[in-house]
């Protein structure tokens, strides 16, 4: 008696264990703190169980989205298990063969902010005590997300479409110092890594 008792108990606790498991569904929250600008992997994320009639999930990273949002480029900081929502990420519109790199740029030295996303932009730094173009006549991709129309108020970031050189260009820029952004759409253009002869 107690045996079958047992086995029916067993059977009842399987049951439950499928329901609850079929009750839930898994979404990814940030395994370590996600910078605004970093483009995203799956290996950021980790996955936690939340009930499928939760408020909001629509707007949830689940898991069978997680790999189709491979190389989007996160437009808010996300801490530590802090959810990943949808409209965190934005998709890199960056043409064929084109890369999407984010720089970070405070909004004083970035046409005060007036830059939007289509727009065309030059990037200057200073060597040496002169000022060049790194680059010239890149596209903006993405902003930062708490102002789609222009900079948001605490994350300052661009994100641009580059080529693998121009990557690289601007990658040392960054790391040398500050850079300004200049606002070029409909500009003539401008040779890039040229320092002015002034004699």
């Amino acid at each position: 008696m107690l045996v079958a008792l047992a086995v029916v108990l067993a059977f009842v606790l399987n049951i439950l264990a499928l329901q609850d498991r079929s009750a839930s569904v898994l979404v990814a929250v940030a395994d370590t703190p996600l910078a605004a600008g970093s483009v995203f992997s799956p290996g950021m994320a980790r996955l936690v169980p939340i009930p499928t009639d939760f408020d909001g999930l629509s707007t949830m990273v689940v898991e069978d989205r997680l790999v189709s949002h491979e190389g989007w480029v996160l437009q808010r900081a996300i801490p530590e298990g802090g959810v990943i929502d949808v409209t965190a990420l934005a998709q890199p519109a960056a043409g064929e063969g084109l890369r999407a790199m984010s720089i970070p740029v405070e909004v004083t030295r970035a046409a005060g902010g007036t830059v939007v996303t289509g727009d065309r932009v030059d990037v200057i730094t200073v060597r040496d005590g002169v000022a060049v173009y790194v680059v010239a006549d890149v596209e903006v991709v993405s902003l930062p997300a708490e102002d789609t129309s222009g900079f948001g108020s605490s994350e300052h970031h661009l994100v641009l479409a580059v080529d693998a050189e121009q990557a690289l260009a601007l990658a040392e820029a960054v790391a040398a110092g500050p850079i300004d952004v200049i606002r070029s759409t409909g500009a003539p253009p401008v040779a890039t890594g040229v320092v002015q002869d002034e004699s």
